[in-house]
């Protein structure tokens, strides 16, 4: 489905979600606004607690209990099925399961919570393409064997059959990431996607997304505290705090000249600034 050039895949419009409490309510994201075109990359930023895990959770309709979307639009323009607002969609609408893990995917934080520990990782990634495409079970895995070796996994024969928990933090979000794209989405949500990993490794992790994101032409969104992450993945940066967006625009104008304090305290908590954007 063609949309005009100008038109972004993704438009969020005075999106509002809030957490009800015995002492309130809790605004966790305040009327922000953002777009996010066709094959860029835009960093939420901000730090914990700046309400970016909660907004990812809003677009595929996650968040948790009590949260509640009170307000905004969040319209996704699909190739494949249209333009749909997503804040809109009936939770029980077979639209909202195909957008969950078929047209946008996630990344999750934590590569043991979004792995189930009883399963093998060859078939939890079998079920992601039997959940969304109409193929066989060896079809199946096949594409999962393709998409191992694609990640970078060694002997994707044989971690096939093996588990969660015989695999090291590095495997494990290469196997995350594998799960994330072998249904080829048109947008990618990465939240923190290395953040309990050493620096080697965060590397190896952020340059995978980077070529994946090239090869399968897929938006990405990039949910971060690193200022140096958000340097060397993005396009486009919007920096959260207290729930709202306080700062956005390109990533080199952003980071060459923050305009918001809050921009300016996370570069002072990098280590180095030396060579962030060359």
């Amino acid at each position: 489905m063609n949309f005009p050039p100008e038109a972004p895949l993704l438009e969020v419009k005075n999106l509002r979600v809030s957490f009800p409490s015995a002492a309130g309510v809790v605004g966790a994201v305040q009327n922000i606004s953002f777009a996010l075109a066709r094959g860029r990359t835009l960093a939420l930023v901000g730090e914990s607690g700046s309400g970016k895990t909660v907004t990812a959770h809003a677009l595929l309709r996650i968040v948790p209990a009590p949260g509640v979307i009170e307000a905004g639009r969040m319209v996704f323009r699909s190739r494949r099925v249209g333009e749909i607002d997503l804040a809109h969609l009936d939770e029980k609408s077979g639209l909202l399961f195909q957008v969950r893990g078929g047209l946008i995917s996630l990344i999750f934080q934590e590569p043991m919570t979004a792995l189930s520990p009883v399963h093998s990782i060859g078939s939890q990634i079998d079920e992601a393409i039997l959940l969304h495409q109409e193929v066989s079970p060896a079809a199946a895995r096949r594409q999962t064997l393709e998409m191992l070796n694609r990640v970078g996994i060694a002997e994707a024969a044989r971690r096939y059959s093996q588990f969660p928990h015989e695999l090291s933090g590095g495997l494990r979000q290469r196997v995350v990431i594998a799960m994330a794209l072998v249904c080829r989405p048109e947008l990618l949500i990465a939240d923190e996607p290395t953040t309990a990993l050493d620096m080697t490794l965060q590397a190896q992790i952020l340059g995978l997304i980077k070529n994946l994101q090239r090869e399968i032409g897929c938006a990405v969104l990039l949910i971060t505290h690193d200022l140096g992450v958000v340097a060397q993945m993005a396009d486009d940066v919007a920096v959260m705090h207290r729930g709202e967006i306080v700062e956005r625009g390109g990533v080199r104008e952003v980071l060459k000249r923050p305009r918001h304090a809050q921009t300016r305290a996370l570069l002072e908590a990098l280590p180095s600034r030396r060579g962030i954007l060359v």
